[in-house]
């Protein structure tokens, strides 16, 4: 210790019997004396070798003294959990043996188990300090005081209390991006509206920002993560809510379409079956989540060459919509388009046609010409014009799909991928070669960056890219 801190030791020690005010007013008066003064340089104090010999006792006499306050606390933390360990549960049990062989071991070796300790208490009081204008300069004091006496109770109250806090604090930042979420979806910013609700969970992990941050990573094309959201908010609905609840069944099937968008299809199907018999019961048949269900059981059916299977689904969810949302609604339009993009695969362009049509102006009254499902039904009704050998007429409407999804799901999105994939073949058909292989190009690697070597839609680009390679 300097001598400056020696004079202040002395006169704090000496304040009590000064009396309260006096006493801080004389400390105060001779810390300000001294810092004052000129400096001088101390005197030397010579030790003589008696001396030396009795710090050097004093030293270990105080170092044995704390080993010995530490096997103290041991042994009466340890008697207090054999007290416990008698009257303990079952499943109580493993975890207080667990806890007094740890004691144990430190007794085993007590200079070892202090040494620990006290790396601990300097690495709390630090974290402690650094948190001063949180905690305040009284409780600070009360958590040294406890640590000295290896009383860890006070530094975690401090710790949660700091926590409280700052939770709360995280609670409103969570608030706030599912806010910007909202506006950014009623704004048809779907890349944006995928960042906020993303950091909205990651913020605060419950059910509506888990749903709305898998909705969204999945309409921007980050399936991966969309995945990882809707995994979670599975084991959430799972262990927090009735298995009846038809919130289960909405986990259930996003998760389940994620997995179909990456091809996961053995893994999709059993939750999309468990996901409408949840609503089957819930909500009954008439619902149109039910009629969601239906389509989206469809869907997956259709992806793997089952449309037999897919096509009584599709109808079926087509009624439902229609009697429980009508005709204007955006969903009705989706049922529709689903409906006829099935016949346009069994080649009933003619079937399919009118309704792609009227599906493409509900979702114009419904959504707008600037929304990523406008995109779709513009694209759709291209293919069976183009199909149907009326090339002209279907170009502009691939090049209009095309800048939509640009916009509004970006150039890196395996929608817009499909989009340059489509105008592509478009543009092979009525003799524009040169156009047509750097968007076969592009399109291919983004497919393969968003979706995988692997995944249907990449072979098919890959396999669109080959053939015209070759000249066909």
């Amino acid at each position: 210790m300097g001598w400056f801190e020696a004079v202040l030791a002395f006169l704090t020690e000496y304040t009590e019997e000064a009396g309260a005010a006096g006493g801080l007013l004389a400390v105060g008066g001779a810390a300000w004396a001294i810092i004052k003064k000129p400096w001088k340089k101390p005197e030397t104090v010579q030790l003589d070798a008696g001396t030396i010999r009795q710090i050097a006792r004093d030293e270990k006499q105080s170092a044995r003294n704390d080993v010995a306050y530490f096997i103290e606390t041991r042994k009466a933390l340890k008697a207090e959990l054999e007290a416990e360990l008698a009257e303990a549960h079952a499943e109580e049990k493993d975890q207080l043996r667990g806890r007094i062989a740890e004691l144990e071991k430190q007794l085993t070796d007590p200079d070892a188990a202090l040494a620990e300790a006290e790396k601990t208490i300097a690495d709390l009081t630090a974290r402690l300090e650094r948190m001063g204008n949180e905690v305040g300069g009284e409780r600070l004091a009360e958590e040294r005081a406890a640590l000295k006496n290896f009383d860890y109770s006070v530094a975690d109250e401090i710790f949660a209390e700091v926590e409280a806090r700052q939770e709360l604090a995280v609670q409103d930042s969570a608030r706030a991006a599912f806010g910007r979420g909202e506006v950014a979806e009623a704004e048809v910013r779907w890349l944006d509206a995928a960042e906020h609700y993303e950091r909205a969970a990651r913020l605060e992990r419950s059910y509506d920002t888990l749903v709305k941050a898998g909705m969204f990573l999945w309409r921007a094309g980050r399936y991966a993560e969309a995945i990882a959201q809707e995994e979670a908010l599975v084991r959430l609905a799972r262990d927090d809510i009735v298995p009846e609840d038809p919130r289960n069944g909405t986990a259930l099937n996003n998760l389940a379409e994620s997995y179909r968008a990456v091809g996961r299809y053995k893994e999709a199907e059993p939750l999309l079956r468990e996901a409408m018999e949840i609503d089957r019961k819930a909500l009954g048949k008439d619902h149109p989540d039910y009629a969601i269900d239906l389509n989206n059981l469809a869907g997956l059916l259709r992806d793997t060459g089952r449309q037999d299977e897919a096509e009584p689904l599709y109808r079926e969810a087509l009624m439902v919509t229609e009697r429980a949302l009508g005709k204007g609604h955006a969903g009705y339009a989706t049922c529709l388009n689903n409906l006829a993009e099935l016949l346009r695969e069994t080649g009933r362009q003619g079937e399919a046609e009118p309704l792609m049509r009227e599906a493409l102006a509900v979702t114009e009254r419904a959504l707008g010409k600037e929304h990523a499902d406008y995109a779709i039904r513009l694209n759709n009704l291209a293919e069976v014009l183009r199909e149907t050998g009326r090339q002209g007429e279907a170009e502009p409407l691939m090049r209009e799909a095309m800048e939509i999804d640009r916009k509004a799901l970006g150039e890196d999105h395996p929608d817009y991928a499909i989009d340059q994939n489509n105008l592509a073949g478009l543009l092979c058909e009525t003799g524009r070669r040169e156009e047509a292989g750097p968007l076969y190009e592009q399109a291919l690697g983004i497919v393969e960056a968003a979706l995988g070597a692997e995944h249907p839609r990449t072979k098919l680009v890959r396999g669109n890219l080959e053939a015209f390679r070759a000249g066909e």
